[in-house]
């Protein structure tokens, strides 16, 4: 049965590549198929947790796991809106900040397959002799997670969320094991505010392209800022002024929503800045034709 569950799976993480290197995020992906044993376990454990799955009612709808893992934490909610825009969301488990309580938050979202992957699982299905097989739902579960993160919510799904009596009457423990995730959550705070620290610093000694690599943290190419530019910026600080205070989500947006598809080197990137933002016609006229006759 998991071989034609495979092929679905394959699909879906060749989509959310196709997104995301389009932007240039940094990031993981992994992903999992559930093989009929654990099907059966995670059955039999909501049977005994009085919510069965049903074939009219609640069935399994992450027979399918793909996880992406950034590693900025403002790239979560990045990555959310992006997907969006390719992916049937039918339902989520987003975990509000509190500002008292440090505790896991969860981004787990449930996803509609697409039609050529539904009529795959329709055949997987109709030719299954698993009993278990009219328990499955025709979703996945797509998780976002940062790098920082991943590994506690490993830890934790694995010997705690599975094992849940392991831990009764062991509060103090819980919250030992809460308190690691929370040291982490910080440092994730600390990582987006030690770049811009980082690009602030850059921007003073004038290192425009260091500024711009560090502004937006992507996966660059190996290409270094043209001197026609390097130059530009040289000739008007304020250049350099604009480009740190932009927004970076709002252009990586931008980005992801156009039909736009060129490789993200430090000059392509200012290229699309300055297209979206008009911050400098010097720079327009040196824009390719591509970027410069989008609309």
């Amino acid at each position: 049965m998991t071989t034609g569950f495979h092929i679905i799976e394959k699909d879906i993480c060749e989509k959310i590549s196709d997104e995301l290197d389009k932007v240039g995020l940094l990031y993981r992906l992994f992903s999992r198929t559930k093989d009929n044993k654990s099907i059966s376990e995670k059955v039999e454990r909501k049977k005994l947790e009085g919510k069965p799955y049903e074939v009219n009612g609640k069935k399994i709808q992450d027979i399918i796991g793909v996880r992406v893992v950034t590693y900025f934490q403002d790239d979560v909610s990045l990555v959310k809106e992006i997907l969006s825009k390719r992916f049937d969301f039918i339902d989520e488990e987003i975990d509000e900040f509190e500002l008292t309580v440090f505790k896991p938050k969860r981004t787990n979202i449930i996803c509609e397959f697409h039609e050529n992957q539904k009529q795959t699982f329709s055949e997987t299905i109709n030719t299954s002799n698993d009993g278990n097989s009219q328990l499955i739902d025709a979703t996945f579960e797509l998780q976002l997670r940062t790098i920082l993160s991943e590994g506690w919510h490993e830890i934790d799904h694995s010997l705690r969320y599975k094992c849940k009596s392991d831990w009764e009457d062991h509060k103090e423990k819980e919250r030992m094991l809460n308190g690691i995730y929370a040291n982490l959550e910080t440092n994730d705070i600390a990582l987006k505010s030690l770049f811009n620290e980082l690009a602030y610093q850059h921007f003073k000694n004038r290192n425009w392209e260091a500024l711009i690599r560090t502004k937006f943290r992507l996966k660059f190419q190996l290409i270094p800022l043209k001197m026609e530019l390097a130059e530009i910026f040289d000739s008007d600080i304020q250049i350099g002024k604009a480009i740190l205070k932009i927004d970076r989500e709002d252009v990586l947006k931008k980005i992801a929503m156009s039909d736009l598809s060129i490789p993200i080197n430090i000059n392509n990137l200012l290229y699309l800045i300055n297209h979206f933002e008009n911050i400098s016609t010097k720079i327009t006229e040196l824009t390719p034709d591509i970027i410069k006759n989008y609309s």
